[in-house]
């Protein structure tokens, strides 16, 4: 699932069957893996760790709204934050295009790929590539490489 898609997920509480919130912004830390949610609710805005949810097709479910947690605003480190729109390119140095999103895998909750834009109209005629996060290295704060064989090291 792209992160971008979600933004604005109703949150299901599996516990009481009702809607509680909806998501405001997913927060990924530094091993790439989600860290926690941030949902807006009746209280105000809150948030649920990656290991008290489950991420359903159209919907975020918890089991227990006990682990629904306060949130006070703060500036988060999100890899997601710090990695989109770095600029990638391939062993030969040409640039392939722009980090636009992360793929998470619902089920181990950890990136497994990023979406490359590479220009309106190449991602118009051939779509996005979307490129398994074990072949990209970040050699920067603002840029990346494509790797030949890919392993599971990522730089940030």
């Amino acid at each position: 699932m792209k992160l971008r898609n979600m933004k604005n997920l109703p949150v299901f509480s599996e516990g009481k069957a009702e809607v509680i919130g909806q998501v405001d912004k997913v927060v990924i830390g530094d091993d790439f893996r989600l860290a926690y949610i941030v949902i807006n609710n009746e209280n105000g805005t809150s948030l649920i760790k990656a290991e008290d949810l489950e991420i359903g097709e159209e919907a975020i479910i918890i089991n227990c709204p006990d682990k629904i947690k306060s949130y006070a605003y703060g500036e988060e480190l999100s890899i997601y934050d710090k990695k989109l729109s770095d600029i990638i390119y391939d062993d030969q140095g040409r640039e392939m295009g722009y980090v636009s999103d992360f793929i998470l895998s619902r089920q181990s909750k950890q990136i497994w790929g990023i979406e490359l834009c590479s220009g309106v109209i190449k991602d118009f005629l051939a779509g996005r590539q979307e490129i398994p996060l074990k072949q990209v290295h970040f050699k920067s704060d603002l840029t990346g490489m494509l790797r030949n064989g890919g392993n599971n090291e990522n730089d940030h």
